[in-house]
């Protein structure tokens, strides 16, 4: 088994369209064995048509879902899923992975930027700002597991619909994961000929375009897609520096698909993508500072003159705003350039009792911040993270077709990354008296100096799975599923650093050399040049049982019991003194659930509730790394946490035209086990300096609201005239959340709630539509997330959407 991991599989691009050009070949040849049954996993007929924009993709007013690599009512499946429809996303404007949190109860995503994202299932799976590790919650997009966080901050338009699937996932996915899974899945071409088009005028001056055109090229035999997506315009906060509008919207994006299908049984699907972003997404305002030292019970201890707010005005005589929407007043500040490359191929071949699945892909992620770190006017230094990462993936899957004693499917998966993450810092001429604190120092000491600490982690990551469906009579089934994976990791970490004046005496080289040391976690002697690096390989097991009962054709019963792991994180900013391991260990849940899954009214009333309990040792978490005199932090295993509560879904449809939902989770999320956690900043005096600990034990984690709650309605009625009335709303409500470390007097995110609506017409036909729409249409003002405060750096907000509204043109042709 060690021997998985091959040169031969490194030539990542080249090997992703080497197999897809093989799948092809080989269809080309492919004898036509013609089967009446379906594939499970493949895709569905090209010429199927898609549901009316705002409409749920059904058959006979049931959701259909393919979590398990096959069709099922989502009624009929026995574990915690939720799932939004490609029409329902489109009409209300659900583009990114953020907005499903208002449809999806215990769901939530932080999407500031490429780097600054995290996917959140019941408070935990985010781990943003972390090159090195991978998301307890997966993304997964046409059967792709994406391995980089960032890979979530595209825009996902043209879909068939997303699924959010909780507890650990590997038994039947590619790669694993602790937490659960979003899935995303794109609209297949159709041999029909179809051009849909769709465009937005907004406010703050914002346009989208959305256009996607499908048809054969060989009846029957080969056809096309092409998506195109733009959004520009929106920014919604002016620097007063130069005039700029932050926090706006510059991408697009092109998809292009082939579907080959030589035989009634074969399908081979190969897909090529392109998105860029170059937008002010790297805007993150100073919403508090730590100025005075606190004693633990609230009372001030002394003044921190070292504080950010303090230093800048002794040293520059520059007093800062903590008005968040309105103290943008930057010098370096550039606009981030993100881009993605993508191909993948997938072949579903029935061979009448089984049906073989080769999914081959390579994804390719550029991302470069150009970040005004001080947050000011003045000229003191610009931080960030240029990463790249580059994966190729091979998944085979072997699955019997439904319908008998037994359904099964086993499998093998393979991915290999490449991941470059540089944490870089230029210097100016004001860093030197700002890091030492006195004007006294000489600025050439790091003025022009550009300091990198680059990480370099590759990882080779091999599993075979299986899962099997007893079906012990027509009522009583028994799921069962086992993984066994490989992963080795590799890292390394240097600091180097290029430019700077040449110091004409001892005393100053040894000051920049101090200060550099500070910088890259080093003793003096190093002075911030180092090179350190950790390499391990580990075998994981996860395991899942499920069992179910149809009461009646209306109501299902189902538990489940399930083991995950997610691997050690790798700190790619890792040192010789800082408090980060180079590789932390695994992070292991343990997950019971219980739940039922009900209709009643002749279907007009749905009703799913979930319970769960979900113990997780050796957690990954962020830490703050109090030795950086810029903000910077690092992964380590906290100890443990669980997750208990209840999840619920109702939708009713009391009259033809008419939908009312219902959703909401209780999550009780706490630290069982944390005794030395980190102190927040304004607590360290109190506790003895810097590397000083406070229990976390017992408090809920952060960023995991106890409350979530969530109603709306959508309704389509005829009015004459050949013309439909479309209007829908959606209400969402998240209780008071700690966002940073519970124990800290900052960072608390009050109670909210956001709401949704839009209003419109469309023909009979649904060929042609006018909506008039908006997001967080009160324009409540919240913040996703806040960044803890360090030696010299304030508190920073990522700041919630403000309200959004547009009027969208749709047609069909």
């Amino acid at each position: 088994m060690s021997d998985f991991i091959s040169s031969a599989l490194r030539g990542s691009l080249s090997r992703a369209l080497a197999t897809a050009s093989v799948s092809l070949i080989a269809l080309a040849a492919a004898p036509a064995w013609a089967t009446a049954a379906d594939a499970p996993g493949a895709d569905a007929p090209a010429d199927s048509t898609a549901a009316p924009d705002g409409e749920a993709a059904d058959a006979g007013n049931e959701i259909i879902v393919t979590a398990r690599h096959r069709e099922e009512r989502l009624q009929d499946v026995p574990l915690a899923i939720s799932s939004i429809a490609g029409g329902e996303l489109n009409a209300q404007h659900l583009d990114r992975v953020a907005d499903y949190t208002v449809k999806v109860p215990n769901f939530g995503a932080i999407q500031q930027n490429t780097r600054v994202s995290g996917l959140y299932i019941r408070g935990v799976g985010g781990n943003a700002n972390n090159d090195g590790a991978e998301g307890g919650v997966g993304l997964i997009v046409d059967n792709v597991f994406f391995t980089h966080v960032g890979f979530s901050w595209l825009d996902f338009v043209d879909l068939e619909g997303v699924e959010v699937v909780r507890g650990p996932q590997g038994t039947l996915l590619g790669k694993n994961t602790t937490i659960g899974a979003v899935i995303v899945r794109t609209a297949k071409p159709k041999f029909d000929p179809e051009l849909n088009i769709n465009a937005t005028y907004g406010g703050r001056n914002r346009f989208q375009v959305r256009a996607n055109a499908t048809g054969p090229i060989i009846a029957d035999k080969l056809a096309y897609r092409v998506t195109f997506a733009t959004d520009q315009g929106g920014g919604w906060i002016r620097n007063a520096y130069d005039g700029a509008k932050y926090l706006d919207n510059r991408r697009w994006s092109v998809r292009g698909q082939l579907l080959f299908t030589p035989a009634s049984n074969i399908s081979s699907r190969l897909i090529v993508e392109h998105y860029e972003t170059r937008e002010y997404n790297n805007f993150y305002p100073a919403s508090a500072d730590v100025n005075a030292n606190l004693n633990l019970d609230g009372t001030v201890r002394s003044v921190r003159a070292g504080s950010w707010t303090n230093k800048l005005k002794t040293l520059f005589g520059y007093t800062p705003s903590f008005d968040i929407t309105k103290n943008a007043n930057l010098n370096s500040q550039q606009r981030l350039v993100s881009r993605t490359n993508g191909i993948s191929n997938e072949l579903n071949w029935d061979f009448g009792g089984a049906t073989l699945t080769s999914v081959s892909a390579w994804r390719q992620l550029y991302f470069r911040p150009y970040n005004d770190s001080d947050l000011t006017p003045l000229p003191i230094f610009r931080a960030g993270y240029d990463v790249g990462v580059d994966q190729y993936s091979q998944e085979l899957r072997l699955a019997s077709n439904k319908g008998g004693l037994l359904d099964w499917q086993v499998g093998a998966y393979y991915l290999h990354e490449d991941l470059v993450s540089d944490y870089r810092t230029i210097f100016y001429s004001g860093a030197a008296a700002f890091l030492t604190g006195s004007n006294a120092t000489p600025a050439a000491i790091l003025n022009g100096i550009d300091y990198s600490k680059r990480g370099k982690l590759k990882i080779d990551s091999g599993a075979v799975f299986g899962q099997a469906t007893l079906h012990l009579t027509d009522a009583l089934s028994l799921t069962g599923g086992v993984r066994f994976t490989r992963e080795r990791k590799q890292v390394n970490v240097t600091g180097s650093y290029t430019g700077g004046a040449t110091l004409p005496l001892p005393a100053l080289n040894t000051a920049r050399s101090t200060i550099l040391a500070s910088l890259g976690g080093t003793t003096a002697a190093e002075g911030g040049l180092f090179s350190v690096g950790a390499a391990n390989t580990r075998n994981s097991v996860a395991w899942l049982v499920n069992p179910s009962f149809k009461v009646s054709d209306n109501i299902l019963l189902y538990g489940s019991a399930s083991y995950g792991e997610k691997s050690g994180a790798a700190n790619t900013t890792a040192s010789t003194l800082t408090q980060s391991v180079i590789i932390t260990q695994p992070e292991k849940s343990l997950d019971f659930e219980a739940g039922f899954k009900t209709t009643w009214l002749d279907r007009k009333l749905t009703l799913n509730v979930n319970f769960y309990n979900n113990t997780i040792k050796g957690y990954q978490a962020a830490q703050v790394d109090t030795q950086r005199p810029t903000l910077g932090s690092y992964l380590a295993n906290v100890g443990k946490v669980r997750l208990r509560g209840v999840e619920f879904e109702t939708t009713i449809a009391p009259v033809p035209g008419l939908t009312l939902n219902f959703n909401g989770a209780y999550n009780d999320a706490k630290y069982l086990n944390y005794a030395n956690a980190p102190a927040p900043l304004e607590f360290q005096a109190a506790l003895g300096g810097a590397t000083s600990t406070l229990s976390l034990t017992g408090y809920q984690i952060a960023n995991a609201p106890k409350w979530v709650l969530q109603g709306g309605y959508n309704v389509e009625q005829p009015i004459g005239g050949n013309l439909k009335l479309t209007s829908y709303a959606t209400v969402s409500y998240r209780s008071r959340t700690a966002l940073i470390n519970p124990r800290s007097i900052y960072g608390w995110q009050n109670a909210y709630a956001l709401v949704n609506a839009g209003i419109g017409l469309r023909t009979e036909d649904d060929r042609y539509s006018i909506l008039l729409w908006s997001k967080n249409l009160f324009d409540k003002r919240y913040a996703a997330a806040f960044g803890a405060a360090s030696a010299n750096t304030p508190i920073i907000t990522i700041l919630g959407e403000p309200r959004t509204w547009g009027v969208t043109l749709s047609g069909k042709f």
